[in-house]
């Protein structure tokens, strides 16, 4: 793997791989060598007052409950849905537009090894929705460029709050939700 901090991504305007370090805002077009590599940060503890009324692992706020998947634990987007079912919640979707940006501010401290996590959004018959049962997808906040068609589920931009489109085999940490 790349060191912490470094994501490879394809760049189709020089039709090959650029590397992005989104703690210093490097970007190369050769693999990074130095840095921190290693397995990351140990995980935060949740203290009592941001578990509120959830269970154990999970983090309470605007009357959900809500669980970020460790360090390591990274899911395509099907996966994800998965591991958020087996935890009895579902992956996450923005009831108010602030949680986005809650998650991102949380997500400071927690650390990801990824620098998006995945959403329930996904696009179907060419419109993005949240699925079943969830708010109507109105007013989304797309990082900039966003969303370039480069794939049809959601995910959360880390280190901004904003919305992208990504393939959906891709593997990000995810965040569940769910009613305390």
């Amino acid at each position: 793997g790349l060191p912490y901090g470094w994501e490879k991504k394809f760049d189709g305007k020089i039709n090959g791989f650029i590397y992005i370090n989104h703690v210093t805002g490097e970007t190369r077009t050769s693999p990074p060598t130095h840095g921190s590599s290693g397995t990351g940060p140990a995980p935060v503890q949740i203290s009592a007052r941001e578990q509120g009324s959830c269970k154990s692992g999970w983090r309470y706020a605007f009357n959900f409950c809500y669980y970020i998947s460790a360090f390591t634990d990274i899911q395509s987007h099907s996966g994800a849905q998965a591991a958020c079912k087996t935890q009895g919640g579902e992956l996450f979707w923005p009831q108010f537009v602030f949680e986005s940006f809650f998650l991102k501010k949380t997500l400071n401290k927690v650390k990801i090894s990824t620098h998006f996590f995945w959403t329930n959004g996904e696009k179907h018959s060419g419109k993005w929705d949240w699925g079943t049962g969830h708010p109507a997808f109105s007013n989304p906040k797309w990082s900039a460029g966003q969303p370039d068609g480069s794939g049809t589920c959601l995910a959360v931009y880390a280190h901004t709050g904003f919305l992208d489109d990504q393939p959906c085999e891709t593997q990000y940490n995810y965040v569940c939700k769910t009613k305390p």
